[in-house]
């Protein structure tokens, strides 16, 4: 347990840095969509200032071809940072491994690194098919590209004029499509930081036993993640996070008894109710976390009815999900307990 306390600690400190670095490559494509919408409001201000339906195929080609090119942008950015992003935290990964072990752990090759970075599949939709972090960028750019024509059409049909149109299609972009292109790097920035854990995870199997899921102790975390926490899976078999956009669960090794060193003891980051850091012992579970929280924090979390079921002690954390992450409702929730009872 002491070897896991201490991976925790380190590996809870790293991920509150990576989020700080996750927000430089945020910025980066931030700037690609600023970029975007300057390039869409200029082609807008081509049309009279009464938009001409009969002109509406011509704009929507247009504005397609630039958010085509635009994820090829964003693609080759985020391609760049987390090509480079995985090899660093194998690297940072295996050092702080090599720390409690009574071996060294051997390390991929940049080359294996990186392929398993652009093919590792995230299960980021509850039910869903997994995607690679490209398929999430293309995803994103078709669907911004549809958002934009939408309200071009809208603004056709209400009778507003081009320049409104083009504060609607600005205002769109800055806003909703700012926030989703964020998670998405974000998301991609985390599944490389897993994918450099899990490769090296797997050339080394025969040091480990499994995995550890660690998830943040704070109000933000989701229920999938909050279930998830502390479970423990085997070595390339089960749920991997990100679990969702803007998951920021990673995972530990669990080390085999006979290859650990217990010498170490540990904390994790928690948030308390104001919102303050502070450091909880390592083995503390979120649901365990929760459960002194004050009321308002739990009803926040969870929800006023869940809250009741969880603070009463006749539902743990793990049960407000399904085994896919999705959520249940609270009715499901009660056909599921009725049959556990069985």
């Amino acid at each position: 347990m002491s070897s896991t306390t201490r991976l925790i600690d380190v590996t809870t400190r790293h991920q509150i840095f990576l989020q700080r670095y996750a927000g430089g490559e945020s910025k980066k494509a931030v700037k690609l969509l600023n970029s975007l919408r300057r390039q869409i409001n200029a082609r807008l201000s081509q049309e009279p200032t009464q938009f001409q339906a009969q002109r509406l195929t011509d704009v929507l080609t247009s504005i397609n071809a630039l958010y085509a090119q635009f994820n090829q942008n964003l693609t080759e950015t985020v391609r760049t940072g987390i090509n480079a992003e995985v090899v660093s935290e194998a690297q940072f990964a295996q050092r702080t491994y090599n720390q409690v072990a009574t071996v060294n752990f051997t390390l991929p090759s940049n080359e294996a690194l990186i392929a398993a970075v652009t093919n590792a599949p995230m299960n980021i939709s509850p039910g869903g098919r997994a995607i690679t972090i490209y398929d999430a960028i293309k995803q994103f750019s078709e669907s911004a590209a549809d958002g934009v024509g939408q309200a071009i059409r809208d603004g056709i049909a209400l009778g507003d004029t081009t320049p409104q149109i083009s504060r609607k299609v600005a205002d769109l972009m800055g806003t909703t499509q700012k926030r989703q292109v964020d998670a998405v790097v974000r998301t991609a920035v985390n599944h490389a930081s897993q994918v450099g854990r899990e490769a090296l995870s797997e050339r080394n199997a025969d040091i480990i036993t499994g995995v550890r899921w660690v998830s943040t102790l704070d109000s933000r975390t989701s229920l999938v993640c909050a279930g998830r926490d502390g479970e423990e899976y085997p070595v390339n078999i089960g749920p991997r996070p990100p679990a969702h956009y803007n998951c920021r669960s990673v995972t530990i090794p669990v080390i085999d008894p006979s290859f650990q060193l217990d010498q170490f003891g540990g904390t994790r980051a928690a948030r308390d109710a104001d919102g303050k850091v502070e450091f909880v012992p390592a083995k503390q579970t979120y649901g365990t976390w929760l459960k002194k929280q004050p009321k308002k924090v739990v009803d926040e979390v969870l929800g006023v009815e869940r809250s009741q079921l969880f603070r009463s002690g006749k539902v743990s954390i793990g049960n407000f999900t399904d085994p896919t992450g999705r959520t249940y409702t609270l009715k499901r929730l009660g056909e599921a307990n009725e049959i556990a009872a069985i």
